[in-house]
């Protein structure tokens, strides 16, 4: 499964593995995104470039790693896909030189390597290092601007080396280099505020008899069918609608903290103010139940998607995000 993380205000970890790699100096380039999977024998990550001028339109570094002979199959069809639109004819690259061999190989490969490399296009290269044990497919693509001065490429081919007793499937640490002052904090409920959502929480149950529907995507289903019935009656005032949306936000906010090991907890967000939460264990994603639920209720432009939204969180499905980010998600 791939995952993709913004670093806009974000670097990568000064050194990390990757596979067999040992990649160096990431903490340096300037980059927008990452994109990363890995598995027991293949791990790949593209790493898309935030430059300007004259390097300000499409441009990454894609890395590919394969474990041998396990992804031998897999290494067979990129090689099959990177070389079907292979020139046969010698080009110039976007810095008007002919491509030669040499261009942007990765300092940490020696000799030993069976080596290969080509142009693309003349804002495109390829080079592939084969060995017994692994094999390693670079791609590096710069739509406007020169290859060789690329400030993350020319950074990449000095400070990539092998390790042959790696390997390496989890993502690097991504640092976040957002302004304090933006960053969300925390503190626990207060006690009354826990007296409060429990109180809710149990006048939900019984109401609706939840204790009684066995697994939560099954009690979620019937907060949606009171959200569906919110919605259609007319008769409902606003404050009806802040009372609903209390008791039935706590109830499923809870619902999140006794299956997936969530916390409650205000929020200082990084521009609004204090806000009641769910959070979950690494502070990476926030939601804000009550409000949540109001929205559905006074707005049938929104989808329900309370069940969804936790068989998507309990799956793993969603995006990963940076720790202590609190993404708001719901």
């Amino acid at each position: 499964m791939q995952h993709s993380f913004d670093l806009d205000e974000a670097r990568l970890q000064k050194e990390f593995g990757m596979g067999c790699l040992v990649i160096k100096g990431a903490h340096l380039w300037p980059l927008s995104e990452l994109v990363w999977d890995g598995t027991a024998k293949t791990v790949g990550a593209t790493f898309l470039g935030e430059t300007q001028e004259p390097w300000d339109k499409a441009n990454l570094l894609r890395i590919e790693v394969f474990k041998l002979p396990l992804a031998k199959g897999v290494l067979s069809e990129r090689l099959e896909w990177y070389t079907r639109d292979r020139k046969k004819r010698r080009i110039k690259i976007a810095d008007g030189q002919l491509f030669d061999w040499n261009m942007l190989h990765v300092n940490g490969f020696t000799e030993e390597w069976e080596q290969d490399a080509f142009p693309r296009s003349k804002a495109e290269i390829i080079r592939v290092y084969l060995a017994k044990k692994h094999a390693v497919i670079f791609r590096f693509l710069a739509r406007s601007g020169t290859l060789l001065d690329h400030p993350v490429f020319k950074r990449a081919v000095k400070n990539i080396r092998y390790d042959s007793s790696l390997w390496v499937t989890a993502v690097p640490d991504i640092i976040d280099t957002s302004p304090k002052r933006k960053r969300s904090t925390e503190s626990p409920l207060t006690q009354e505020q826990e007296s409060e959502m429990w109180m809710f929480v149990r006048a939900a149950m019984k109401r609706l008899k939840l204790s009684k529907i066995k697994g939560t995507p099954e009690r979620l289903k019937i907060i949606e069918q009171e959200v569906t019935e919110a919605r259609n009656n007319r008769n409902l005032t606003h404050d009806e609608k802040v009372g609903l949306a209390i008791e039935l936000g706590s109830f499923v906010g809870q619902s999140y903290c006794w299956d997936l090991e969530w916390e409650w907890c205000n929020v200082q967000g990084k521009e609004k103010g204090e806000a009641y939460c769910v959070c979950s264990p690494e502070r990476g994603l926030a939601i804000h139940p009550v409000d949540w639920i109001f929205d559905l209720i006074t707005d049938k432009k929104r989808t329900l998607n309370c069940v969804l939204t936790f068989n998507m969180i309990m799956a793993g499905r969603l995006p990963p995000s940076r720790s202590n980010s609190y993404s708001r998600i719901g």
